[in-house]
């Protein structure tokens, strides 16, 4: 019972915030899940693998800067920080995530993906609010 008030109550303030910001969470979301994904089965082409085709071109531009940028926010690795290419720089991410507890690799994703809906909504609002929104809606999707 108390869990489905939490539900309850977190799609409730999920319908609250803009629709733009939710489109952002969105795709960053699906971006970490792709990201997660790989932890298992690398690939080549990291970019081409996390980023849905179906992205328009100018948000696929935002979220390749976001994604060299946020990847040394996060600031798991030292040696990734030297790396100028975005692709290479996301390999080193993700070999040094999978050096991770699987639960730590959850919450650095989680993370990521609020550090890129905010990066592709122009930082309008404060990061706690994309840290908020974020989990929400992936709490929410976990049903």
């Amino acid at each position: 019972m108390f869990c489905t008030k939490i539900k309850n109550q977190l799609k409730a303030l999920l319908r609250k915030f803009d629709n733009y910001v939710d489109a952002h969470i969105d795709t960053a979301l699906k971006v970490t899940t792709a990201l997660k994904n790989i932890l298992s089965s690398p690939v080549g082409d990291i970019i081409t693998a996390i980023i849905p085709g179906d992205i328009d071109n100018t948000i696929r531009a935002k979220l390749v800067d976001a994604l060299g940028k946020v990847t040394e926010t996060l600031a798991i690795a030292e040696s990734c920080k030297d790396i100028s290419d975005v692709n290479e720089k996301l390999k080193c991410f993700v070999t040094q995530l999978n050096l991770r507890d699987p639960n730590l690799q959850d919450a650095i994703l989680q993370k990521l993906a609020s550090l890129l809906a905010g990066h592709l909504d122009g930082q309008r609002l404060k990061q706690s609010l994309y840290d908020l929104y974020t989990q929400a809606k992936y709490a929410a999707g976990k049903e």
